[in-house]
């Protein structure tokens, strides 16, 4: 019983977060800071878009909130995260993206989306150690850096 509590109470303080970093997401006239450009297969490239959190006691630091996807220099895609996209990774050959989404604490899920739709293709949860039937996207994805 004391279990179910904490992860309920663990569930309930994530939700809230992450409710809290989206309604705040940028401060008033504040503009999201590129991270570097990172560069895929078939003329893709990627980058985040990074805000603080208003409030926020670690002086202001910055959070990726919005993944960008480019070809050829014209944006494709932005995939917003729950409420960030920690880590991300091109896959097939760039048709589809692997990105990890969650708050600061107490969550995170792998995703798998198509670039041309946006459409999520599958997800797993990746705040717990992968289980071993996992997608060979999820896995390579946790191994990035």
């Amino acid at each position: 019983m004391r279990t179910i509590c904490g992860l309920c109470c663990a569930l309930l303080i994530g939700r809230s977060f992450t409710t809290m970093a989206r309604s705040q997401a940028k401060s008033p006239g504040e503009k999201p800071v590129e991270s570097e450009h990172r560069k895929g297969p078939n003329g893709w490239e990627g980058w985040t878009l990074d805000s603080s959190i208003p409030d926020d006691s670690n002086g202001g630091e910055k959070y990726p909130f919005t993944l960008v996807l480019a070809r050829n220099g014209h944006e494709i895609r932005r995939i917003s995260g729950d409420p960030f996209v920690w880590r991300w990774i091109f896959w097939a050959d760039g048709k589809q993206v692997a990105y990890e989404s969650g708050p600061l604490h107490f969550g995170m899920n792998c995703i798998l989306a198509d670039i041309k739709t946006g459409r999520q293709l599958g997800s797993v949860d990746c705040y717990h150690e992968l289980p071993d039937n996992a997608p060979e996207w999820a896995v390579k994805l946790e191994s990035a850096k």
